[in-house]
């Protein structure tokens, strides 16, 4: 009970600290409408006040969708980590490293580079979701055999994969070079950002979140199993190889709904799953919540600082590696030491 409590707790301060950074994401910029201007904004659309109309343009056309886009990316990526890493039971499991951020990053690219994402909205997230899938059926077939899996089968799995899928992405570049405004927009891509969002991109990211991760709120005990040994998860009633298929669909699903609006964010699903176990323990049922509230806090602060460094044309995919990959360099130190990790 005490537990459960202090969850809870932790879930409401982690949902505070996250309006706290949606406030900040809204005003917070060097020029432009301030926190005032931004109150203003909404007032007028909710009230039908009256109100600056280019404030209220920027405010509601601009800024709002790249919010909500950071926001609820941010919870898929956290979210599918959460559940990638009790799927293989493995702790350095996610979807950059397993190759299904990749996969996604590839078909998006596709998309973008053929033009398809030009003529429809939910063309390249489409693509992200199918080069999302295929990759992560390969890593999931090279990684082991039937229900088993190994660490190292895993990274080498993944390491082989997201490099085959990277030569291919930049294949995909290459033949877009001779189309200046193609080859920007897949690199710019590429490199991960909340630049050019609006309305439709919000709205499939809330859908994706949505449609592929509420289906996990029912699947928290079978994440719980997952994560014992194969033979104790099969006697306690679960099919091990018909959960993971299916949890790692809805965790490529999310995947897939996130990457084809923000480009490459590394690293998030790997850090945000494992901070949350630090906050609210292992059990599924708090730190699926946990993750998803987690991960949106920290790639809205995230495109807050890229919008406000004094550097020119940060991008977020830059900003996701400096802190992920440090990270991830301490997690393997600790396997190799031989320490448990959670």
């Amino acid at each position: 009970m005490k537990s459960r409590k202090n969850a809870r707790r932790v879930l409401a301060c982690l949902a505070a600290a996250l309006c706290c950074a949606i406030v900040a994401h809204l005003s917070w910029t060097p020029s432009g409408p301030g926190l005032m201007e931004v109150i203003d904004a909404f007032s007028s659309l909710l009230l039908g006040n009256g109100g600056d109309a280019l404030d209220r343009q920027i405010v509601l056309q601009l800024r709002a969708p790249r919010a909500l886009v950071a926001m609820f990316g941010g919870a898929s990526l956290g979210l599918a980590g959460a559940v990638m890493q009790a799927a293989f039971r493995n702790p350095l499991a996610s979807p950059d490293i397993v190759g299904t951020a990749a996969g996604a990053a590839l078909g998006g690219a596709i998309a973008i580079a053929m033009g398809f994402a030009l003529a429809s909205d939910i063309a390249a997230p489409i693509a992200a979701l199918l080069g999302a899938w295929l990759v992560t059926t390969l890593v999931f077939a090279f990684a082991g055999t039937g229900a088993r899996f190994s660490i190292a089968g895993l990274l080498l799995a993944g390491v082989a994969l997201n490099t085959l899928v990277g030569a291919v992405t930049t294949f995909v570049v290459t033949l877009t070079v001779d189309n200046y405004s193609a080859s920007s927009s897949v690199l710019f891509w590429l490199m991960g950002g909340l630049d050019a969002q609006d309305w439709s991109k919000a709205w499939i990211t809330l859908l994706g979140f949505v449609a592929f991760g509420a289906p996990l709120a029912w699947r928290a005990r079978e994440l719980d199993l997952l994560t014992l040994q194969e033979e104790s998860a099969w006697s306690l009633g679960v099919d091990v190889v018909n959960a993971r298929r299916w949890i790692l669909w809805l965790a490529c699903g999310l995947t897939a709904a996130t990457v084809a609006n923000t480009g490459g964010i590394t690293f998030l699903g790997l850090v945000v799953p494992h901070l949350a176990r630090l906050l609210v323990g292992p059990s599924h049922r708090a730190l699926l919540p946990a993750s998803a509230l987690l991960g949106a806090l920290v790639l809205v602060i995230a495109d807050v600082a890229c919008r406000n460094l004094p550097v020119a044309n940060l991008r977020l995919g830059v900003v996701t590696s400096a802190l992920g990959a440090p990270y991830f360099l301490y997690l393997l130190a600790r396997h190799r030491r031989g320490e448990a990790m959670r």
